[in-house]
């Protein structure tokens, strides 16, 4: 006996509208971080006399435009939305801190992870340097060291889907 379809539509349809409600799972690049930790390390060279080349603005993009592709060509990031905390968002925020977030910063602070990058600003390709993704619902925390930039889009993109081993 086969079902009527106005039935299975009766169910399906709700289904699927609550699916596409859903939030998805994100994670926040927080370049407010990125780029104040390339600052304090420029300062730090430059009292030794090795200044910094590159602004730090221009090294965290130059690294996080590698990672942007990185994840946009990994399988395991497919439905992962990769969003970026911006130092314009913060000055936002600062400057009206009563006005409710919307857009990105909105999708920002909903968002379930977090990952900041320990760059250095004399690094080429940042290869040693730290990174942590964490996750304040669940007060979950990992830290690693950078390899490439495709290597941390798999890390971080299975860490947020829960794709591996469980750290406790």
């Amino acid at each position: 006996m086969r079902p009527k379809l106005w039935l299975v539509l009766f169910f399906a349809i709700p289904l699927f509208a609550q699916m596409a409600r859903k939030s998805p799972l994100s994670i926040v690049v927080d370049d407010w971080w990125n780029i104040d930790y390339v600052k304090s390390s420029c300062q730090m060279y430059a009292q030794a006399a090795a200044p910094c080349t590159r602004t730090p603005e221009e090294t965290v993009r130059q690294f996080e435009n590698e990672l942007e592709g990185a994840f946009a060509t990994e399988s395991a990031c497919h439905g992962v939305t990769f969003l970026h905390f911006t130092p314009e968002m913060v000055q936002a925020a600062v400057k009206n801190p009563a006005a409710p977030a919307t857009g990105v910063a909105l999708e920002t602070a909903n968002a379930h992870w977090q990952l900041m990058l320990d760059l250095d600003g004399h690094s080429k390709n940042q290869v040693g340097q730290e990174w942590t993704i964490s996750n304040l619902a669940t007060k979950m925390e990992l830290n690693g060291h950078i390899t490439t930039s495709a290597r941390l889009a798999l890390q971080v993109c299975k860490i947020a889907k829960g794709v591996g081993g469980t750290a406790k």
